[in-house]
């Protein structure tokens, strides 16, 4: 089977190496599945990393700055600079994990692209749901505020964030977007929006929750129940806390600069099977 006519754009944090094997094994897949892979990494992560994606050719570089927003813009560049007519953008953790849980799931996804010229990418409930408890209820309030703003009625996830959009829609992606930080979930949130006068959406399995690929061992030992509840501390209902209101206010702003709803349509489940 020949790759999709679909450029993978992702970006990774990775200081302890802690995905190098699950990389390593993913990579001749990744060639298979997809017309060329951009990887953009974070300042901090490993440099086994990035020697491992520089030395299969995936490697779309490193800013300067540790910031998602000039990082995440690279992967998007990284991606369109191969001429693919499309480019799916996830974190490439999640991809990863997408790859291994649900292989057929994310090829059915990337299918997509020949129909629609932009594709947002959300999780299904019960995907959401296995992240642990302060993620899950800060996202939920926060995506709950975006979609009532756009006009959208019924559950609509906008934070994984997994886009699936024509090169035109992705050059455009990257020119609107300003933002520096965590801030980009917000902003990226109310861009797609205006990306293309149809949006469709689609929700997924195979972005249940990624995290614990990093923690074998320690999940092994607690159990994923035990080890996810150890995640749900004062600190981190904190920073989920915060970050929901950073999205929130980053994604009413980049509104102000481009309004407008999009038409929005719902693609049934046995689409992805």
């Amino acid at each position: 089977m020949k790759p999709f006519p679909v450029a993978l754009a992702a970006t990774l944090h990775d200081p302890t190496a802690a995905l190098r094997r699950d990389l390593e094994r993913a990579i001749p897949r990744l060639r298979a599945l997809y017309a060329g892979v951009a990887v953009t990494t974070s300042p901090p992560t490993s440099p086994r990393i990035v020697d491992v994606l520089r030395d299969a050719g995936l490697h779309a570089g490193t800013p300067r700055a540790n910031v998602r927003g000039p990082l995440y813009r690279m992967a998007i560049r990284g991606a369109l600079a191969g001429g693919a007519p499309s480019v799916h953008y996830v974190d490439f953790d999640r991809a990863l994990h997408w790859l291994r849980v649900a292989p057929r799931e994310l090829a059915a996804v990337l299918r997509l692209a020949r129909r629609h010229p932009l594709v947002v990418v959300g999780r299904t409930d019960a995907a959401h749901a296995s992240h642990h408890r302060p993620l899950w209820a800060t996202e939920l309030v926060a995506g709950r505020l975006m979609a009532d703003d756009l006009g959208v009625r019924g559950r609509l996830d906008l934070l994984v964030p997994s886009i699936l959009a024509s090169a035109s829609a992705a050059r455009l992606l990257v020119r609107r977007s300003r933002a520096r930080d965590a801030d980009i979930y917000g902003e990226w949130a109310a861009l797609v929006a205006t990306l293309a006068p149809v949006v469709a959406y689609v929700e997924c399995r195979g972005l249940d929750w990624e995290t614990p690929d990093r923690f074998r061992r320690s999940v092994r030992r607690h159990g994923l129940p035990a080890w996810r509840r150890r995640q749900e501390t004062p600190a981190e209902w904190a920073l989920r806390t915060t970050m929901a209101e950073t999205i929130v206010t980053a994604f009413a702003r980049a509104r102000a600069r481009w309004p407008g709803r999009p038409v929005l349509v719902r693609l049934r489940p046995r689409t992805v099977r």
